[in-house]
């Protein structure tokens, strides 16, 4: 099971890399047609950047795609496997190829903070896992994504109040603070989101999906509601400190 879910890995790895054949072609277009002066590598790190928000939500929604293309959960279910093995090995290699994609950026200088948005692309990555084993359609998929991420993003922001001073403090998205905000955030989130998803696929079976997504609305609905209602309340006392 794990070299069909390295070569399944790669295969997505590869359709997303497909996006850097933009670069020679942004550069050609810019400096033939619309010519704005953009340099190779600004162009460079704009499509890498969208390469790399690309990568781990295909990963995350494509985790299960072929079990559902194929209504093979039956089968995936009867291997000789604990189901914390499969979930394991369909993870791993997805996740290690991401590590690189946030490790090769490094060299390219390509985030100002590559502790912050490596973290963040993560993050991310885990988001889409546990959308992405419910969504529909690719499409779909990737809308809800976003926006649980732009929540995530957001409460991250309002955090930072918490861990200044709210009168002189003046937001730096870049400093340890916003780091240990982001870790917070992430913590509340993703730890009742996991146990959603663990609990939904520890007992998931060939029973119609919307009878088994139970956790999903006791416990993702409200710890969304939740992020909503804390952005909310700090939204105005944010935008002062910026």
């Amino acid at each position: 099971m794990l070299k069909k879910e390295i070569f399944d890995s790669l295969k997505i790895f590869g359709e997303c890399l497909l996006l850097l054949v933009c670069i020679p072609l942004g550069y050609v277009f810019d400096k033939f047609v619309i010519q704005f002066g953009w340099s190779f590598s600004e162009i460079f790190n704009f499509v890498y950047r969208i390469t790399m928000i690309v990568y781990p939500i295909a990963a995350g929604l494509t985790l299960f795609q072929s079990e559902k293309k194929d209504r093979a959960f039956e089968y995936l279910f009867s291997l000789p496997l604990s189901r914390l093995k499969i979930i394991t090995y369909k993870i791993l290699p997805r996740l290690s190829l991401l590590m690189l994609l946030i490790i090769i950026s490094t060299f390219f200088s390509v985030f100002n903070n590559i502790w912050i948005n490596g973290f963040n692309l993560i993050v991310l990555f885990f988001i889409s896992i546990v959308i992405g084993f419910l969504a529909h359609t690719l499409v779909t998929g990737f809308i809800e994504i976003s926006l649980i991420f732009y929540v995530y993003y957001q409460a991250s922001l309002m955090m930072y109040p918490l861990f200044t001073s709210w009168e002189i403090a003046k937001y730096n998205r870049f400093s340890t603070t916003a780091l240990l905000c982001s870790l917070l955030t992430a913590a509340l989130l993703l730890i009742p989101f996991g146990t959603a998803f663990w609990t939904t696929f520890k007992k998931f079976d060939v029973k119609p999906l919307k009878w088994q997504l139970r956790p999903y609305i006791y416990i993702v609905l409200p710890t969304i509601g939740a992020f909503a209602a804390f952005i909310a309340i700090f939204f105005k006392k944010f935008t002062s400190m910026r």
